[in-house]
């Protein structure tokens, strides 16, 4: 009788451990599909920033689980160019300038340098992108994007934004 208990257990842990590989398949196969539809990651896990557009870029700038001392770095290839932006896009992100939702800084894979995100947000990096457009330069423009800006900064984006529609509509 106990052996036949101790076999019945057995097959009862066998069975749980083919489930697992199973569902354990299921998610792998999935995560790499996930991979495929993102075109935009190399086979080393970096981010083309060439081939985002402006959304697939603030979604993956996005802190989603935070964990403490975590460095949420978004590291890159690449730069865009100059003229990425359409007035669309600028309409985006004028509405996300004041967003404190957290983000991940950008760090270019040439940058040897690792900045602190700890207070780095998803209005921070619109504005830097914003800079980047204002000055017709690429983006990222520099090796690491992590700078925090104040509310000056702001009204003056925002001051620059309402003279160029008035400049659009003459």
């Amino acid at each position: 009788m106990k052996n036949i208990y101790y076999i019945v257990i057995l097959l009862i842990f066998i069975q749980s451990c083919q489930d697992e590989s199973k569902n354990n398949v299921i998610i792998d196969n999935l995560k790499l599909k996930e991979k495929k539809c993102q075109k935009y990651i190399d086979k080393n896990g970096f981010i083309k920033i060439s081939e985002l557009n402006l959304s697939e870029l603030l979604s993956e700038l996005r802190v989603r689980n935070e964990q403490k001392n975590e460095l949420n770095i978004l590291t890159t290839i690449g730069q865009t160019k100059a003229n990425w932006l359409t007035d669309k896009d600028l309409v985006y992100l004028i509405s996300k300038i004041e967003s404190k939702e957290r983000s991940k800084c950008i760090m270019r894979v040439l940058s040897s340098f690792i900045p602190d995100s700890k207070n780095m947000t998803i209005g921070n990096q619109v504005i830097s992108i914003i800079e980047a457009y204002r000055k017709k330069e690429p983006y990222p423009n520099n090796l690491y994007i992590c700078e925090i800006y104040d509310k000056e900064k702001v009204t003056e984006i925002l001051e620059w934004w309402k003279e160029k529609n008035c400049r659009e509509q003459r």
